[in-house]
């Protein structure tokens, strides 16, 4: 049954200042904003994690979580991740948004929000290093949690003989919730025994090291940069074994992503390792195309990322640009799933790489946009 290297600059403070004060402007208000209802299908772990400390709470386990609004086995289903640093109404704004570029693009399938305690607090003593951190152990430790969804969801469709698709979308640091939940299902045995296979998977933006999606441990074990953290998977074998189709959409201008001198982010958090979804795979020090899953296909995504400087519509210039700054195509790390129309932000101006994504559903070329603007400037 189908269901279906490196860089040395390091931490800037105005990255924490971001962290502290984003989800502050943003308040629950938001939910009435972008026409936000929690009627809307939900995977929900939100409170399983001390924010600060990234720490399990108490009455919550490895693989516990709560649903609501979950369809009763359509032919598929989507189930979206969103990255760190969002609150709840945040996180609701992405997969509406998400959702929004799928019904531009004319393809309607049930869409769940996987919802997680990524909103940790971060320190002014650190640069944000430790907040960054506790996310990362959160978002592996999701993993479980989110593949155990998946089995029940499996189980169940199998049960009334029904066949239903599974698709996970991943936005940034949500990369890391699904590597973790393949590598959770790659050890199930029920899974296995079951012959269960997970649809397809899309990473836009992965916040996660450009080596991970390799089959060799020793590409994992041998990179100085993982010392010391929590990356000692090579989840190539996962990916190879347990999902049909696995797609990496990526943005070599990435402004979150991307290797620079001011500003830069993750290879700063990352002692200098590169980011999955700034270039794709590890190209350097050495590439690592021969441990590659076969099932892995990656593309350059940069020509369908408007150069818009407010992509969820809050009339607040996002992060990293400021007022006066000409940014180009593929720099806004927000916008691979869309951006919202800052005078109706009920409304879309760019599906981001959305469109990429049904094509890719739909097992037809992609066509890549051609009709963006190269530039703007942020007013």
């Amino acid at each position: 049954m189908v269901f279906m290297k490196k860089n040395t600059n390091y931490r800037f403070l105005i990255v924490i200042i971001f962290i502290l004060t984003s989800s502050i402007v943003v308040s629950y208000a938001l939910s009435s904003v972008w026409g936000q209802t929690y009627s809307n299908p939900l995977i929900f772990t939100r409170g399983h994690y001390d924010l600060d400390t990234g720490q399990m709470l108490q009455g919550h386990n490895s693989t516990d979580y709560d649903a609501s609004n979950i369809p009763n086995c359509p032919p598929e289903i989507g189930v979206f991740i969103h990255g760190w640093g969002l609150n709840e109404p945040m996180a609701n704004e992405r997969y509406n948004r998400t959702w929004m570029s799928l019904q531009a693009n004319n393809y309607s399938l049930p869409l769940i929000s996987f919802s997680w305690d990524s909103n940790t607090t971060s320190s002014l003593s650190d640069s944000g290093l430790s907040g960054w951190n506790h996310a990362k152990s959160i978002a592996r430790d999701n993993g479980p949690k989110l593949a155990q969804f998946i089995i029940d969801y499996a189980d169940k469709c199998n049960s009334e003989n029904k066949e239903s698709k599974i698709r996970l979308i991943s936005h940034s640091l949500g990369a890391r919730v699904i590597l973790s939940s393949l590598d959770s299902l790659h050890k199930n045995d029920s899974w296995n025994n079951n012959n269960y296979t997970v649809t397809s998977v899309h990473l836009l933006g992965a916040a996660v090291d450009n080596e991970e999606v390799s089959k060799n441990i020793l590409d994992i074990t041998n990179d100085w940069t993982n010392l010391w953290t929590e990356k000692t998977i090579a989840y190539g074998n996962a990916i190879e074994q347990e999902v049909t189709d696995f797609y990496n959409l990526y943005s070599p201008n990435d402004n979150y992503l991307e290797p620079k001198a001011l500003m830069q982010i993750y290879p700063s958090y990352e002692y200098g390792d590169w980011a999955l979804g700034q270039n794709g795979y590890q190209i350097l020090p050495y590439p690592i195309t021969t441990s590659l899953p076969q099932n892995y296909k990656e593309s350059n995504v940069e020509n369908e990322i408007a150069p818009t400087c407010d992509a969820d519509g809050d009339k607040n210039i996002d992060f990293t640009f400021s007022k006066g700054d000409i940014i180009n195509r593929g720099d806004n790390h927000l916008g691979y799933i869309g951006s919202r129309n800052v005078t109706d932000n009920t409304k879309l101006i760019d599906d981001g790489a959305i469109n990429i994504v049904v094509d890719n559903w739909k097992n037809v070329k992609p066509e890549f946009d051609q009709g963006l603007a190269l530039t703007a400037r942020c007013n």
